[in-house]
């Protein structure tokens, strides 16, 4: 099988449950690795709360995040999410699996939820591709899915090149849950944060609807520097 990034002979990868990539793209992923907030999963020293978590405390409560959102993770995605590349949800969904010991032990989500995308998206895209990470997780973690529970009522702007507040404000009301959560623990599955605004609206969405806690799990955080 060849390699997803360079098409080299793929090799046996333990660290990524056996993805189809050769050892050389294996190591050049951008592991996450430095000390982060637990809620925004921005750097901070020793793992400290971020000054503006707790000064303007978003609505999710943790964020795991296994990668950096950095080459060549960002070529990954993007033929993921723009070229209809399917396979590459398995190979990033087997790629972080070993490293969610955090959500696996203590504190276990009682559901799962995609980051959802509004009717047209999906139309134009053929597929959400939260729920199809979602979907590459979810047996092993066994962590029931909900597909239904919440959806995208706003067919928002690009928030390409926006700021949080901006972008805060481009997702206000955009997102709607159809059910009570009664006091669950909702893990949110999406690809990338940037500014945690989305991740942000709909938490605040589900805490509406009764969910007690709300764990953001992305492939990939972006980081200062690193914005596109």
């Amino acid at each position: 099988m060849p390699c997803l990034l360079c098409a080299a002979p793929a090799q046996k990868q333990p660290q990524i449950t056996h993805a189809p990539l050769c050892t050389t793209c294996a190591a050049s992923l951008p592991w996450y690795t430095s000390e982060r907030c637990p809620q925004c999963a921005l750097p901070t020293l020793s793992g400290a709360y971020c000054g503006v978590c707790l000064q303007h405390a978003p609505a999710f409560d943790t964020t795991l995040a296994p990668l950096r959102y950095a080459y060549p993770l960002d070529r990954l995605l993007q033929q993921f999410k723009y070229h209809q590349q399917l396979p590459i949800g398995k190979l990033l969904a087997r790629c972080i699996l070993p490293h969610l010991s955090p959500l696996l032990s203590g504190n276990k989500p009682d559901v799962m939820v995609a980051m959802p995308m509004h009717p047209y998206r999906v139309r134009q895209r053929g597929f959400n591709h939260a729920l199809e990470l979602a979907r590459h997780l979810q047996p092993a973690l066994q962590i029931p899915l909900d597909i239904t529970g919440c959806t995208r009522i706003v067919d928002t702007l690009s928030q390409a090149g926006m700021d949080m507040k901006t972008r805060t404000r481009n997702l206000r009301g955009a997102f709607a849950s159809n059910q009570q959560w009664q006091g669950k623990h909702v893990l949110v599955v999406d690809d990338v944060m940037t500014t945690g605004a989305s991740m942000h609206a709909l938490a605040n969405a589900l805490k509406q609807a009764g969910a007690g806690r709300v764990t953001a799990l992305v492939v990939a955080r972006t980081l200062k520097g690193t914005e596109n």
